[in-house]
């Protein structure tokens, strides 16, 4: 199965980019999406009070969760290597696009999770720092 999740901070913003990206990389794979989660939520928040939280705990060995990048799952470096290792002790697969990266669970997909791990929560740090 594979499974697209689209991630939002607040209702006015749109995930229509991130679905056209989802749907290109698709195309380009010869591969079909099973099903589409998408929510407007702060990356901030608990994944297990957010829709993926639930997708993650329906996702079988295997299943492959597609996303536009790294940041999509959260906004702080712990919870992002928190969800990625849930996700490989649980041998679910992740794909992030812009970030070409592909969750294997050697150390250098490790180290690669780090960096973009890092690099969000950085960019939310900036972000709010900005407001």
């Amino acid at each position: 199965m594979i499974y697209a999740y689209i991630r939002v901070s607040t209702a006015e913003q749109s995930g229509s980019s991130q679905e056209f990206e989802i749907k290109n990389w698709a195309h380009k794979q010869g591969e079909e999406i099973t099903q589409w989660v998408s929510e407007s939520v702060s990356g901030t928040i608990d994944p297990k009070k957010r829709k993926l939280g639930k997708l993650l705990r329906k996702m079988k060995p295997n299943d492959l969760l597609v996303c536009t990048e790294i940041s999509r799952l959260g906004r702080s470096m712990l919870m992002i290597m928190a969800i990625l290792d849930q996700c490989a002790t649980r041998e679910l697969r992740i794909h992030t696009i812009k970030d070409n990266f592909d969750l294997n669970n050697n150390i250098n997909s490790k180290i690669i999770a780090f960096a973009f791990a890092l690099a969000a929560e950085i960019e939310r740090n900036l972000i709010s720092q900005k407001l």
